[in-house]
């Protein structure tokens, strides 16, 4: 029904983006850093064009500024882009930014792997997101129909907060929450890293492709060159932030909210790589069938045809 009210938005005409400016969204997460040191530097994605970057808090968000036709190009879970592609949005994934960084955190004894959750709560980010999609693919890989737990929506820093507060006992967190909530709840361990648990699932050489670079509307016909400068000034900021991340934490916690010691400590659990779409596409195209063939609403219907992929002139 929201996709369908967005889609009515769209039809109904596109919003225009402030002149000399090339809108670029991105959620609160540790791939947005990258962004937070370029647009600190001034970066250009174009002649005479600036980054003008909006940090969104739910994916329902940025999909409406895609529909709007306002955004240029967006960080979002990959399963969410097919969707869009699926529906006939104009967006094409340029590569992937993120590779794995959810966690089931617990202070439950009995819980000591996804095995151990039926019949248990567990507290998961927002539904149709990419923490409540894997998850549930995972629990069915290891024999668990999701019907037999406990499932609770929120939004993942909401989730956070419950269990720093022991408000909730199990949950499914990325980082850098994962972090945070073990520093404040001395009682929570992690019972499964989600990266392991896929490549247990689906071979030990697979990648999990969670988060994507996407491009909207007409942009690389617009700026042919623009995207190419955008990655390599991505790619050049992620390079200096896993080098020195002391380095950006002040814009972390400024911008995106996570105190600096806790983004820091958490990037050894965060599997930040950027990768083009044709060195990504087998692992995506992985994915997305896995998540198919278990239930194809995750993914709009069907894997995504080849023009999905943005192929470099």
């Amino acid at each position: 029904m929201l996709l369908a009210f967005l889609m009515l938005i769209f039809a109904s005409g596109c919003s225009e983006k402030p002149a000399g400016k090339v809108l670029v969204q991105a959620p609160l997460a540790p791939a947005t850093a990258p962004l937070l040191l370029m647009r600190q530097e001034g970066f250009s994605p174009a002649p005479g064009r600036v980054m003008d970057l909006v940090i969104y808090k739910t994916v329902e968000e940025a999909t409406a500024r895609i529909l709007n036709g306002e955004a240029d190009l967006t960080i979002l879970p990959v399963n969410v882009a097919a969707k869009l592609y699926n529906k006939g949005v104009p967006v094409k994934l340029a590569g992937i930014t993120t590779w794995g960084l959810l966690y089931l955190v617990t202070d439950d004894p009995r819980v000591n792997s996804l095995a151990d959750l039926r019949g248990r709560e567990l507290y998961v980010g927002a539904r149709g997101a990419t923490p409540d999609v894997i998850t549930r693919y995972l629990l069915h890989k290891n024999g668990i129909n999701e019907n037999e737990v406990g499932i609770k929506y929120a939004q993942s820093p909401e989730i956070a907060r419950m269990m720093a507060a022991g408000l909730a006992g199990t949950a499914v967190l990325p980082e850098p929450m994962v972090t945070q909530v073990l520093g404040k709840r001395p009682s929570a361990r992690l019972a499964a890293d989600f990266y392991e648990e896929w490549r247990r699932a689906e071979g030990g050489d697979t990648g999990l492709p969670q988060a994507a670079l996407v491009v909207g509307g007409g942009f690389p016909d617009q700026y042919p060159r623009a995207l190419e400068t955008f990655e390599n000034a991505y790619q050049k900021s992620l390079d200096q932030l896993l080098a020195n991340p002391a380095g950006a934490a002040g814009l972390v916690e400024q911008h995106l909210g996570f105190p600096r010691e806790v983004f820091t400590a958490s990037l050894g659990r965060t599997r930040l790589k950027y990768s083009g779409a044709a060195g990504a596409r087998r692992e995506v195209e992985g994915y997305l069938a896995r998540l198919n063939q278990f239930s194809p609403e995750m993914v709009g219907g069907k894997v995504p045809d080849e023009n999905f992929y943005l192929v470099k002139r």
